[in-house]
Parts: structure tokens; C-alpha cells; sequence
């Protein structure tokens, strides 16, 4: 091929190798700005992946989430916030019964986080398609000095309480000890939540509780769990879930945030806490 042409030749393959460059360049941009979780597929999301350049300023998440995911969901709230700087994720723990009665009454949610089944299906309107996202199981929590050591240690001359009946701590507490059958004993109170179980325990206003194991894992250096023998029982099934109203007023920042609480690596954190993912 004569110099000439070859040339020619290689000048446009340079040429197109640049326009193709450029079209790289601003594909991604576009991904950083303004949607990171799509341009993340397969990959699982990350909070490094955010510029501060991409933060949109007045936006908010709204979010109801059981109480026992108080301390762990307050640090993924966290990074995400540091991450978009100017965007408020709002979130109310309580149990997942009251909670899905507020949602119920019309209070505005984008996500929900729920510790059971029966108070996600309990708004399915307007969470219409939830996800299987993590397990938990109830425990016996006592203090790391407590002469309590197996769940008949709640027999004897104690005190020791659990969640209401109605709620998802509560459930899980009744079918694993009604499973086991080792306490004959009853409970001195009947806690609404879990995190208030978890406090009374903590404050020292009785010998015993049954929480989850999350909370045992939290406290380290205060508790201890005993396990109970039937732990399918014990367990419980959390979801979570986007709703209609998150959907329909396209809120932007409500789908990153719940794309990110079930990424890879929010799993990850999870599991290092002592939450099960579900697969």
C-alpha cells in the first residue's frame, strides 16, 4: 500500500478511536451524575463509586425500619449521607407490627424494612413487591456475669422478659420457647419492641431477656446469648421493600438508597453484625 494511502487509512482509525473515546468519557460522566446503581449492575453498588460533584441538594429518603436494625442501618445511613452531601435520609425505627399500621394510616414511606412477613404483607398495597433480605433469631441475653447459663436458668428465682406476642420478636420468642418446652416459668413484662426489651436488659431491670442475637452481638462486653435448641424456631425472615409512592413520584434518591442497603456491600456489613442475608 502506497505511504499516501496508508496514511489516510490510519488517520481515520485514530479518528473514530477518539470520537469512540469521547462517547466513553461522557457515558460515564452521565453515569457518575446521575445514575450510579444502573451503571453498577452486576457489579453490586459502592458508596466509592459517588463523586461529591453528584449530589442533588433538598432531596430525602424516608425510611421505617425495625428497631433492631437501629445500629447498623444508622451507619449505612451515614456513609450514604457523607457520600451525597445535601441528601437527608430520614429514618423511624420501631416495631415492624406499628409500623406497618402507620404505613396502614397513610404516613408517607419510600422504604421499609420489615423483621417479619405477616407486617410486610400487612401493606403489600402499597409495597407490592417486597424482598427476602436477611435472617435473625431470638436468644436468651443475659449479662457476661450472670449465673443464667441454659434456658431452664430461667426457672429458678429470676426475672427475665420478652417481646408482646403480636410483634416479631415476640413471635419468634413463643415458637422457640413453646419448641424447646424447658421454661415453665412466665415473663415479668411484655415488651412492644425490641429495642425496648434490649434497654430494660441493658439498664439492669432484669436477669434475662429474649432478643436477637444482633443485640448480643452488639454489646459484646455486656452480653452474652444463650441459644435455644430449635433454631429454624427461633428465626425470623426480614424484608424490605420500595414503595408506590417512592415509584410514582420517581424519587431518584429513594431507589439509590434502597439499591444500596441491598447491595453487596451493605450485605457485607450486615453480615458482620450478625444478620444473616438472604440469597
Amino acid at each position: 500500500m502506497p505511504w499516501l494511502a496508508h496514511h489516510t487509512v490510519m488517520e481515520r482509525i485514530v479518528t473514530r478511536r477518539r470520537s469512540f473515546a469521547r462517547l466513553q468519557a461522557l457515558a460515564l460522566a452521565h453515569c457518575l451524575t446521575f445514575t450510579l446503581v444502573t451503571c453498577a449492575i452486576g457489579t453490586g453498588m459502592t458508596l466509592t463509586e459517588a463523586p461529591a460533584a453528584s449530589a442533588d441538594t433538598g432531596h430525602s429518603v424516608t425510611v421505617f425500619a425495625a428497631s433492631s436494625l437501629t445500629k447498623v442501618y444508622t451507619v449505612l445511613a451515614s456513609k450514604f449521607q457523607a457520600a451525597f452531601p445535601g441528601v437527608t435520609v430520614k429514618i423511624s425505627f420501631g416495631s415492624s407490627t406499628t409500623l406497618a399500621t402507620q404505613i396502614s394510616a397513610g404516613a408517607p414511606v419510600d422504604i421499609f424494612a420489615s423483621a417479619d412477613l405477616p407486617d410486610m404483607s400487612a401493606v403489600a398495597s402499597e409495597f407490592p413487591s417486597p424482598k427476602n433480605y436477611l435472617v435473625n433469631q431470638v436468644v436468651i441475653a443475659v449479662p457476661k456475669n450472670s449465673p443464667i447459663t441454659s434456658e431452664a436458668g430461667l426457672n429458678s428465682k429470676v426475672t427475665w422478659l420478652q417481646c408482646g406476642h403480636t410483634v416479631p420478636c415476640g413471635i419468634a420468642a413463643d415458637l422457640a420457647l413453646k419448641s424447646d418446652g424447658l421454661v415453665t416459668s412466665s415473663p415479668v413484662s411484655l415488651e412492644s419492641s425490641d429495642a425496648n426489651a434490649l434497654a430494660k436488659l441493658l439498664a439492669g431491670s432484669v436477669d434475662a431477656a429474649v432478643v436477637y442475637k444482633t443485640d448480643v452481638i452488639a454489646n459484646p462486653t455486656k452480653l452474652q446469648a444463650i441459644s435455644f435448641t430449635d433454631s429454624a424456631a427461633a428465626s425470623t425472615q426480614y424484608q424490605i421493600g420500595l414503595s408506590n409512592q417512592a415509584t410514582t413520584l420517581k424519587n431518584h434518591w429513594a431507589q439509590t438508597f434502597f439499591s444500596y442497603l441491598t447491595s453487596y456491600d451493605a450485605r457485607k456489613f450486615l453480615a458482620a453484625n450478625g444478620f444473616v442475608p438472604t440469597k
